[in-house]
């Protein structure tokens, strides 16, 4: 396969795990909407989007525009995350004006690689990060 199939594939399969979690949280912010949250915020970070966006903007991003095929494909997946926002804003967890691209933008910034250097225990402060963002969104 070719380098650009290899992107598009590793790409979907982080949209599908997107689309997964949104579908596995939407019902349980109803029953705990603070703890689903969290924990969807969480999960949405582990996926490390920020690494994605890191290793491929060049083959997809000219200038502060996606490719169109990129565009295409995050349809989806910002439509599932602007639906649990929505659900989030009904139930006081995040600002009324917050949209997908920039929840999603703030994880993937979260999640980018540190440049080459080695920093102990990495994994905590970005659990820690991701917290204060998550906090950061409340109204």
């Amino acid at each position: 396969p070719a380098r650009d199939d290899l992107i598009r594939a590793v790409l979907a399969d982080l949209e599908g795990r997107m689309l997964a979690l949104v579908e596995r949280y939407r019902p349980r912010i109803a029953v705990d909407p603070d703890g689903a949250w969290q924990e969807f915020g969480r999960e949405v970070a582990a996926l490390r989007p920020g690494a994605l966006v890191a290793a491929f903007a060049a083959e997809f991003v000219t200038g502060d525009q996606l490719s169109e095929p990129l565009t295409q494909e995050r349809v989806h997946s910002l439509a599932a995350v602007q639906q649990i926002l929505e659900d989030a804003k009904q139930a006081g967890l995040v600002r009324a004006d917050l949209t997908a691209v920039q929840f999603q933008l703030g994880i993937a910034q979260i999640t980018r690689p540190l440049p080459d250097v080695a920093v102990p225990e990495l994994a905590r402060h970005q659990a820690w990060l991701v917290d204060v963002y998550l906090r950061g969104l409340r109204p």
